[in-house]
């Protein structure tokens, strides 16, 4: 049995030392977020926090999903609006509008491209939920769902994430809501997305998921049949 404890410890050694040889430093590279939220244990919740008036998350947008569609299945990616300037607040009512009229998936990518590769303008609420009704929703009733309860609820919720996450800027990246990634201090999103990487592979590997896990069940099994036979022995 003594065996079988060790080759499981050798395993989750060699990942460990492989993440742990990663140049990326808390306080230089990423920040700990100052009172971390509760998170699901089967799955690391990376949060995107975002505006659509924001040129530098335009930008980022594609760099975000292009890094979405690559993930495991234990990897879930959750959208923030963030209200940092003024005016914003009425884009982030309207994403949560959109989430309760099942909109959100079809007008996402959509509502950034109008605002900034169309200039279209949005100064008010009004205009932007005209900007809705090529998804078959009038104005009206998109206006009327942005003052229901659930969409208050939502903005409440909001506003304590983005106060709890300590967000500041956008883009920002929040993972497993302990972790806060902000593009200064690197070259490119690229590089941001590599410490969004690391920090993914280090929670997934304290919840046993990923590589992780695998590594040690496998190296579990290998050990069975030896360590079978080593206690038979032991016993005789």
């Amino acid at each position: 049995m003594r065996y079988y404890s060790t080759a499981v410890f050798a395993a989750l050694v060699l990942v460990s030392t492989s993440l742990a040889a990663q140049p990326f430093q808390e306080g230089r590279h990423f920040d700990r977020v100052g009172t971390p939220t509760v998170t699901p244990e089967d799955r690391v919740v990376v949060t995107d926090a975002f505006a659509y008036p924001c040129p530098a998350c335009r930008r980022f947008l594609p760099v975000m999903e292009a890094w979405k569609a690559d993930q495991p299945d234990y990897v879930e990616v959750q959208r923030l609006p963030v209200a940092l300037q003024p005016g914003w607040d009425l884009f982030a009512r309207a994403f949560y509008t959109a989430e309760v009229m099942g909109l959100l998936d079809d007008s996402h990518e959509a509502l950034f491209k109008a605002v900034h590769d169309e200039r279209r303008s949005m100064r008010s609420f009004d205009d932007i939920a005209g900007f809705y009704e090529q998804y078959g929703v009038s104005a009206s009733s998109f206006k009327n769902t942005a003052q229901s309860f659930a969409v208050d609820a939502s903005m409440r919720q909001n506003r304590n994430e983005v106060r709890g996450f300590g967000v500041r800027g956008t883009p920002t990246v929040v993972v497993q809501g302990k972790w806060r990634v902000s593009p200064s201090g690197f070259n490119s999103y690229d590089e941001m997305m590599e410490v969004v990487d690391y920090l993914v592979a280090r929670e997934a590997e304290a919840l046993g998921l990923g590589e992780g896990a695998n590594q040690a069940s496998e190296a579990a099994e290998e050990a069975g049949p030896a360590a079978d036979e080593q206690s038979a022995t032991e016993s005789g």
